[in-house]
């Protein structure tokens, strides 16, 4: 059936939308090519025509208009980082659109975004990422919907997953204890956390959105300071009998709300301070006393005396604790009323 995308400027004449022309809301009309059929079983670009192949003016014209477009943006809102998602290593390669349009669009607009905030700033304090997935995406990388299986410093890279989904649906699962954990394993691995939040068709959010976030924010005033410009420790956690418990990976949902973690599953950062952080996955039991086998005086990872050991979110309480030949022994004190999972500072000399 006849849609919108088959109108033209011309036919504007005498409408409400005289002038202005629908290529800017369109693409191309793929009927033209057989093999879009097959193509949108794949999911990728028609495999041997090209999506571009009979349209190279237009594809010429759109290069420009989009680089054109986000170095208006930089221009107007000074952004602190340029994100594009694809199906390439970069648009306009010409790669994965078989005769496809190749052209320097993305590079352009790049080396515009830096050099604008070179001149704005005095230094380059900003960061690009272009998926998918290649070290030379951008200056930045990313893992979506996934939990890397150890610490990953090749480059720096976001993970970045959706609570639900991608796009607002009803009955999605809001947890914060999920989130939280989600967080806690990717900063253990030396990344940084992109969550989608889904809104509403009128850009509100669900009772539950809203109470999920606000209690992720509550627990981030306590714990932040372990947090937010850390850097992965030597290892990466421990769990019992040495095997680590992870967080299931995909959409936060049910099955990252319902993961079971006990008190000897542990995650470590290493603060802006310079001190470790100890993340216990869950709350422990008043009394408790838990071992952190990667800091006994016997371990093979950290051979440094512990000095001190706090409990964050605790003030003007001591901790009971003990670094022996086989862990580190803290007592979890009666009187803390702390949600989800909790963070030990650790100082070591």
């Amino acid at each position: 059936m006849p849609y919108d995308g088959n109108l033209t400027l011309a036919d504007g004449k005498g409408k409400w939308w005289e002038g202005l022309d629908p290529r800017y809301l369109y693409g191309i009309n793929l009927r033209e090519y057989e093999t879009v059929a097959e193509a949108a079983n794949s999911r990728w670009s028609p495999p041997k025509a090209g999506i571009f192949s009979g349209h190279l003016a237009y594809a010429e014209w759109y290069a420009k208009w989009w680089a054109l477009r986000m170095m208006d943006a930089v221009d107007k809102y000074n952004p602190d980082f340029i994100y594009t998602d694809g199906t390439d290593q970069q648009p306009f390669s010409g790669s994965g659109t078989g005769t496809g349009y190749k052209c320097d669009a993305m590079q352009r607009v790049i080396a515009d975004f830096y050099n604008k905030t070179l001149a704005r700033r005095g230094k380059v304090d900003v960061f690009s990422i272009v998926k998918f997935r290649k070290q030379t995406n951008g200056t930045v990388n990313t893992c979506e919907s996934g939990i890397p299986e150890n610490i990953k410093t090749d480059q720096a890279w976001i993970a970045e997953t959706p609570v639900g989904d991608w796009f607002y649906g009803p009955n999605f699962v809001y947890s914060s204890d999920a989130m939280i954990r989600y967080l806690l394993e990717i900063v253990g691995r030396d990344g940084s956390v992109g969550v989608s939040i889904p809104l509403r068709p009128d850009g509100s959010l669900d009772e539950g959105c809203v109470k999920m976030l606000k209690e992720v924010g509550q627990w981030m005033r306590v714990n932040g300071q372990g947090i937010y410009g850390s850097s992965a420790w030597r290892v990466l956690g421990e769990g019992k009998d040495g095997k680590l418990n992870v967080l299931p990976g995909g959409f936060i949902g049910g099955s990252q709300a319902n993961h079971t973690f006990y008190s000897t599953d542990f995650r470590f950062t290493v603060g802006k301070d310079k001190a470790l952080y100890a993340w216990c996955m869950t709350v422990p039991k008043p009394g408790e006393t838990l071992k952190i086998v990667s800091l006994g005086t016997n371990s093979t990872v950290e051979k440094k005396k512990v000095t001190s050991v706090e409990l964050l979110g605790v003030k003007g309480n001591k901790l009971e604790w003990k670094q022996e030949a086989d862990g580190l022994r803290i007592v979890y004190p009666e009187s803390a009323f702390l949600k989800t999972a909790v963070g030990f500072r650790i100082v070591c000399e």
